[in-house]
């Protein structure tokens, strides 16, 4: 396994960790992190601040988190001291989608199939999610679950092989797509954050019909009633029921789920949770996933200049992996 640090360049690795270049080994790595840079047609209507130049995230990405390290004082916690954590690099993405689908799912497959738990960073929702979530699933023997944080449905009908090749649909159909991956149980699916007037009549109705339970489905009316009856405690009975049963959990972030006051670089909706809140739920879901049952976390649609947010999602990782260390 390298000891480098650097994967372009100046380009430092996440964290700093060491780099592991395709057909090396990651014997002894516990977390492996991938970067997907690819970049999805904007649907019609959307801003471009998450589209444009989102090949370029993983680069910003990785040099933003130069400055952290795995030490949490509040928890008196040092994340690295129980897991190793090795950057894969990037995957290679090309314009035929099916190729860079399997490159994607390739990649990922190998560290799964060494034993680690994912980290990946798109890039849009698509590629950056589609392929890891199946890899994960793949290998997990039983029943995957998944964990969805995102403001939109994004489940709008049609498969990924009757998209027009050079205007593919995955930002508005990927949510959809994933629940016929062989070894996801849709009954485990969880989307949290769902809110807005961006998603229409049948938003539910396309999650359900392909067989996610409407109670799964939480949306602002949800959140609203978490914080009046306590918070802390919905999170830790929600993060009980994600992993009842599940062999392995995947986690999706796409930072428009977040409330638009929650950060200064990026924001997309009203009544969205907070950071602390985000952070506090994946605490408690890596506290019950454990280290045998975290598939990993994937990041989609991150914006490559939202250096705020950046920050966040790196508070994402770390708590989520010091529940992690705290349930294993």
């Amino acid at each position: 396994m390298s000891n480098e640090t650097f994967i372009y360049g100046a380009t430092p690795t996440l964290f700093q960790r060491p780099l592991v270049r395709p057909g090396e080994s990651i014997a002894g790595a516990d977390i492996a992190f991938l970067g997907v840079p690819w970049r999805a047609p904007n649907p019609s209507g959307r801003s471009s601040m998450n589209y444009e130049g989102s090949l370029l995230t993983p680069t910003y990405f990785r040099t933003n988190s130069t400055s952290f390290g795995g030490y949490l004082p509040e928890l008196d916690l040092d994340v690295f001291d129980h897991f190793k954590m090795v950057d894969l690099g990037d995957a290679d993405i090309v314009g035929d989608m099916g190729t860079s689908l399997a490159s994607v799912e390739k990649r990922v497959a190998e560290a799964v199939g060494a034993g680690c738990m994912m980290i990946t960073i798109g890039g849009n929702s698509g590629v950056s999610t589609y392929p890891v979530l199946k890899a994960i699933a793949a290998s997990a023997g039983g029943p995957t679950a998944v964990l969805n944080l995102d403001a939109h449905h994004d489940n709008e009908r049609g498969e990924w092989e009757d998209d027009e090749p050079s205007n593919p649909r995955w930002a508005t159909t990927w949510a959809r797509r994933i629940l016929t991956i062989p070894g996801v149980d849709p009954a485990r699916y969880f989307h949290f954050g769902l809110r807005g007037a961006l998603n229409d009549k049948e938003t539910f109705v396309r999650f359900t019909e392909r067989g996610v339970k409407r109670e799964n489905i939480l949306t602002y009316a949800d959140l609203k009633q978490a914080r009046k009856t306590g918070y802390d405690e919905w999170a830790e009975a929600l993060a009980r029921k994600i992993m009842d049963g599940a062999s392995k959990l995947w986690i999706c972030v796409d930072p428009d789920v977040l409330n638009v006051g929650s950060n200064p670089d990026f924001g997309d909706e009203p009544l969205g949770p907070t950071n602390e809140e985000v952070i506090e739920l994946f605490y408690r879901v890596g506290k019950h996933a454990g280290r045998e049952r975290l598939g990993g976390i994937s990041f989609g649609a991150v914006p490559y200049m939202a250096t705020s947010l950046h920050y966040c999602c790196y508070y994402f990782i770390l708590y989520t992996l010091a529940g992690v260390a705290k349930g294993s």
